[in-house]
């Protein structure tokens, strides 16, 4: 068995495009969630912060333990965990732990509202959410968003954005993209042709038709219409993005 586990040690690990797509943060196989609690409470109760005991939990327990572990301290000792660690910690250590204790569904709302709230707008951490999420994830985001802080995401957007960056964020929140794998392609010829005669082929740029094609299509038809692109042009499509839009649209844009 030494042997095993030696060479199980020592061989190196497959990385295939499941695998990567996984957090690396597995859950932990002797959870034991009210033992969990009571350290916790121990390592910040009293004097001094046992800041090594906060990392050995939070640092070591999945998502869903994580959560769980959070709505279990209140129930023992009716207290929020949240507001424990803000009163024993500070800085990025206390940022960290604090967003540790979201649902990734939650932690996305939260970083959406920090995004539009309060002065000025964080165009690209709205990109970057919404273009990478998908449609199911968009539209838990969505129930949860209107939960936690009594309003619409798709009205906030609207209210701090503007233009073509508006609509694309806007169309992407409804959560309609398809997710199927199956391909037309004399649809995605059809859009290829659209992009061109919408782009390099004439003055100006009609981004609303990026828009359109870019958010309402699958992955995979996507990628059909970029291959297609090359029957219209010389350029690549995320050349044909760079020179015919620009700022936050142009960086959406080639997110998706």
């Amino acid at each position: 068995h030494t042997e095993d586990k030696e060479h199980a040690e020592h061989t190196p690990r497959i990385y295939t495009e499941e695998t990567v797509q996984q957090g690396t943060l597995v859950s932990f196989a002797d959870f034991n969630v009210e033992r969990d609690c009571d350290n916790l409470r121990k390592a910040m109760k009293g004097f001094g912060t046992d800041e090594d005991m906060l990392i050995h939990i939070l640092g070591n327990r999945s998502s869903d333990q994580r959560v769980k572990i959070r709505d279990q301290y209140k129930s023992m000792f009716g207290r929020d965990l949240k507001d424990d660690i803000k009163g024993d910690t500070s800085g990025n250590f206390e940022k960290i732990l604090k967003n540790l204790l979201y649902s990734p569904v939650e932690y996305d709302c939260h970083e959406l509202r920090r995004a539009i709230k309060g002065a000025g707008t964080d165009e690209e951490a709205l990109i970057e959410i919404l273009t990478s999420r998908s449609s199911k994830r968009i539209k838990d985001i969505n129930n949860q968003y209107q939960t936690l802080f009594n309003r619409t995401l798709e009205k906030d957007i609207v209210g701090d954005t503007s233009g073509h960056l508006k609509k694309i964020l806007v169309a992407l929140v409804q959560g309609h993209r398809p997710e199927t794998n199956e391909v037309n392609e004399d649809e995605a010829e059809n859009d290829a042709k659209a992009l061109y005669e919408g782009g390099e082929k004439k003055w100006g740029t009609d981004e609303s038709k990026f828009v359109e094609i870019l958010s309402n299509r699958s992955n995979a038809q996507l990628k059909a219409v970029f291959n297609a692109y090359g029957h219209f042009s010389k350029k690549d499509i995320e050349a044909a993005i760079k020179s015919e839009t620009s700022g936050n649209l142009c960086k959406a844009l080639l997110a998706i």
